[in-house]
């Protein structure tokens, strides 16, 4: 959390909150199982529970939420300030503008949601594993699998970020040149940037979900046993479910955190004076026409 050193403590408390509430969601899958085998039983009692846990989620939910609004968008407004204050050149200041917003959006809902993932990822593989330890292996091994995959997307998207905002801090430059090949050059490299970045996302989603797939598959026939009841076929498969779900929120999670540390970086005083951006950065007309 190092953009958001002054309001660390705020920040630690939005991100335990979320947390506390991500173990309480683990439990609904196993409360709605519990519910349709007391109803299948003739037994109401279980909808009461259910209601009763809902609740509790739901507004504890709504609470963090107005919480987290306020922390992150005064977060927003101190980073704003301090790039729209600094040193920098007007077209870097003004990219930047841009980049801090993206930056906090990552930290106020993209790492959320990666928190919610492994929770969610734990959680649910520590589960299956309690109901039948062969499904939790398999998902282990999935899930080791899609890590190494990971760290191998992660290497690609973060160089091709900080490509792409090199070129974002030069389009007021670019502009002003108003000459034609200049901006076509530039243009042309930010699109390939763009398209490089959108299939190495798209490569690793299809990669995840076939694998996802194949323990998807696995797990419903080693759960699906003529002795097993309804409501326990149920919660064993949410959680195998909620564990692919999690598995597959990674890569933009992956992606935006990449974008994140490259922002962080750009924010730092070191940044704003001298070199900016990457250290291979190059700015004006030489750089436009030799990068991309």
């Amino acid at each position: 959390m190092m953009p958001f050193r002054p309001e660390r403590g705020r920040v630690t408390l939005a991100y335990v909150l979320l947390i506390v509430e991500e173990v309480a969601l683990l439990t609904l899958p196993a409360l709605i199982g519990v519910t349709v085998d007391r109803l299948l039983n003739g037994d109401r009692s279980g909808l009461f529970l259910l209601a009763g846990g809902v609740s509790v989620i739901l507004i504890s939910g709504a609470l963090r939420r107005l919480y987290d609004t306020r922390v992150f968008a005064a977060a927003e407004r101190r980073l704003a300030e301090e790039n729209a204050l600094g040193p920098a050149p007007a077209g870097i200041r003004v990219a930047r503008m841009r980049q801090v917003h993206e930056l906090v959006q990552t930290y106020e809902r993209s790492v959320p949601e990666g928190l919610s993932a492994v929770v969610a990822g734990l959680g649910s593989l520590g589960i299956s594993i309690w109901y039948d330890w062969r499904v939790g292996a398999a998902a282990l091994a999935v899930a080791l699998v899609l890590l190494g995959l990971d760290r191998l997307y992660a290497r690609q998207v973060e160089r091709l970020n900080r490509l792409l905002n090199d070129r974002t801090e030069q389009d007021l430059d670019i502009l002003r040149s108003k000459d034609v090949t200049v901006v076509r050059t530039h243009l042309d490299a930010w699109r390939r940037l763009r398209i490089a970045r959108s299939d190495a996302e798209i490569g690793i989603y299809a990669i995840n979900w076939l694998l996802l797939l194949g323990l998807i598959l696995g797990a419903l026939l080693l759960i699906a046993h003529p002795d097993a009841t309804p409501g326990a076929v149920f919660a064993q498969m949410s959680y195998v479910l909620a564990f692919a779900e999690s598995w597959n929120r990674l890569p933009i999670l992956t992606e935006r955190l990449a974008q994140a540390r490259d922002v962080t970086r750009r924010l730092q005083p070191r940044d704003v004076t001298g070199n900016e951006g990457a250290g291979s950065r190059k700015t004006g007309r030489s750089s436009t026409t030799s990068t991309g």
